[in-house]
């Protein structure tokens, strides 16, 4: 009678160690990220503020030394690196682009937690968080520099796991 008992029971499926590792990272990563997101949202106007203030000072500190000598391949530089940090750092910008990450969080956070259940879904939720995470930048920012920059290192980590998940695809049903 008893082992009938145990014809019924299922086992569940074993999960592969790099999944599981894989699975933990994503994890940490997307609660990180999703708690940066809220704090930036948050602080958005203290941000701006500060680094305008802060730009104001310098604007006038990097006049006083270009009366003095200028260079005008460095100062264009310059005059292009402040009007991109001056778009980035503005406060309705801080708030889009965090409400983005938050976004491409969330979703990265939704794959992982799917494929740990071993569910194929999770892979196309964390390519989604992905593609977002890369794209919300540019469509933020714009195309310049910083918002290449900024897409550059998502897309790094980002691109890596996607193929470490792809690694695992037929342990996920």
């Amino acid at each position: 009678m008893e082992a009938n008992l145990y014809d019924y029971e299922i086992e569940p499926e074993k999960r592969p160690t790099f999944l599981t590792w894989l699975c933990i990272l994503t994890f940490i990563g997307s609660s990180w990220a999703i708690l940066s997101s809220t704090e930036a949202y948050i602080t958005a106007h203290k941000t701006a503020t500060m680094f305008s203030q802060n730009i104001k000072v310098q604007v006038n500190d990097t006049t006083l030394q270009n009366n003095v000598t200028i260079n005008r391949s460095h100062s264009s530089f310059g005059i292009k690196m402040r009007a991109s940090l001056s778009k980035i750092f503005q406060e309705d910008n801080i708030r889009k682009a965090a409400i983005g990450g938050l976004v491409a969080a969330l979703l990265t956070l939704a794959g992982g937690l799917f494929m740990w259940k071993l569910k194929r879904t999770g892979f196309y939720f964390y390519v989604a968080g992905v593609v977002v995470g890369i794209l919300v930048p540019f469509f933020v920012f714009g195309n310049d520099l910083m918002a290449v920059g900024a897409s550059s290192f998502a897309s790094f980590f980002g691109l890596i796991f996607i193929a470490l998940y792809a690694v695992n695809w037929k342990s996920l049903k």
